[in-house]
């Protein structure tokens, strides 16, 4: 394979970004007939949420992976290279089979107009049942019912919080949100949610007793959170866990962790066997990029990667930040998307920030500076805007030294900017400590075991 047939079939690929976000099930649900319905092929978890969802679904794969099950990822969006988003036993999709599939459906997909996500959903269910997986862990793209992933018939569904986000499309009220949402419970299969509010619950309770759904849901007697602890209480015949992922900071994935470890519980009531082993293995090698992601060189500032992009994810960010770096305030290197609730997490990142560099996306989604600088109240918190990501790194770089911290945080887009231009440099040091042994989280917060089970 030429590396111009692959840059061919990628640029195709991307160019289907023209017809833009098209939500419906007919167009998809043609072409996978053609396909022989792969997606039915193999096990699958499918997973909703406005938060959490890659994290959860990064678990859950390594979990089964642990087990010896040969294993499918489908997530979104990605960070540097689109073959990202299709993982099989924790590689990227070969550029051979993106090339094969394009060249074999190239007149389909462009007379039948399939968008970006689309085209790269039936790439990955596709390629999933070639490589014949024995389970898939797929995340939705955007809401849920009317989701492009939304055809499959998934052994178990997981939703992992309700907050506003894509509310254009989803509806401006939880309600309207977790009616989109709970689009991907299906007659008879179980449905799992993580901690909702309680109008959304009522949403999800309804929707399975309409489908006859068994609805499963951490509570107080899972997962108990008080004022100066947080820990998890699982009565799962023994699946309890002492601690996270090394590179899972956080108390919001401790949220997510007790998600995996229910849904876990829920396949092992319906003959997917999984050991206490690979729970426990699966978990503490969970390697996610971009969320809380802590990079250090010597003599240069703390680096912090997150991808949170509405007020919930930046709301888990400015916690985590305050848990691992107590009373330090750190610069900011942002970048949004339009149409956020941009305020709203201005309003939370000021409560760490000492001064924020914004600095604008490598998208056409990307904000625009001057007009977010007329509109954004920063609480007088300075503010500088770049031309760049690049840019405000560097100056940042060489006028702060290894005490200070900087945080770049607003948009996949923006983490992903900065691991292409910069993740050599840094990520040797990350990995060393991402591998440790001790966990970041502290003991306090983590996940505690029960004596007995």
């Amino acid at each position: 394979m030429s590396r111009l047939a692959y840059e061919s079939a990628r640029r195709f690929i991307f160019s289907r970004e023209f017809f833009g976000m098209k939500l419906g099930l007919e167009n998809i649900t043609e072409f996978l007939d053609q396909l022989g319905q792969p997606q039915d092929k193999y096990k699958t978890v499918h997973i909703a949420g406005t938060n959490g969802k890659g994290s959860t679904a990064a678990m859950l794969e390594r979990i089964f992976r642990a087990q010896g099950y040969k294993t499918g990822l489908y997530t979104s969006p990605h960070l540097v290279d689109f073959r990202e988003r299709i993982q099989v036993k924790g590689h990227k999709i070969d550029k051979q089979s993106v090339v094969e599939f394009i060249s074999a459906h190239k007149k389909v997909l462009q007379n039948r107009k399939l968008t970006f996500f689309e085209v790269v959903t039936a790439l990955a269910f596709d390629y999933f049942a070639r490589m014949k997986v024995e389970v898939a862990v797929i995340e939705t793209g955007l809401g849920g019912r009317l989701d492009a992933t939304n055809v499959l018939s998934p052994n178990l569904t997981i939703t992992t919080d309700i907050d506003f986000d894509h509310t254009e499309v989803l509806g401006a009220t939880l309600k309207k949100i977790s009616r989109e949402k709970a689009g991907i419970i299906k007659s008879g299969k179980p449905h799992l949610i993580g901690l909702l509010p309680e109008q959304a619950m009522e949403i999800f309770a309804r929707q399975c007793k309409q489908l006859k759904s068994p609805l499963y849901k951490l509570c107080d007697t899972d997962f108990r959170m008080q004022i100066d602890r947080m820990s998890v209480d699982f009565k799962d015949k023994g699946l309890q866990l002492s601690e996270v992922a090394p590179t899972l900071y956080g108390p919001h994935q401790l949220k997510n962790t007790a998600l995996v470890l229910k849904a876990v519980s829920i396949f092992r009531q319906n003959g997917l066997y999984v050991s206490r082993k690979a729970v426990v293995e699966g978990i503490e090698s969970t390697n996610w990029p971009g969320r809380f992601q802590v990079l250090s060189r010597p003599g240069y500032p703390t680096v912090v990667l997150d991808v949170a992009h509405n007020p919930g994810g930046v709301r888990a960010f400015v916690e985590s930040f305050k848990l691992r770096f107590p009373n330090q305030p750190a610069t900011l290197v942002t970048g949004f998307v339009k149409g956020k609730k941009h305020q709203s997490m201005f309003d939370l990142l000021s409560s760490i920030s000492s001064e924020y560099a914004l600095v604008p996306l490598k998208s056409h989604r990307s904000v625009d500076l001057p007009e977010l600088i007329k509109t954004i109240e920063f609480r007088d918190v300075p503010f500088k805007p770049f031309g760049s990501l690049a840019a405000a790194f560097n100056y940042l770089t060489k006028k702060q030294g290894s005490d200070d911290i900087i945080c770049v945080v607003g948009s996949h887009y923006l983490v992903g900017e900065f691991l292409e231009k910069f993740g050599e440099r840094w990520l040797h040091r990350a990995d060393k400590i991402q591998n440790r042994k001790t966990p970041l989280i502290p003991a306090k917060h983590r996940l505690m075991p029960r004596k007995s089970y």
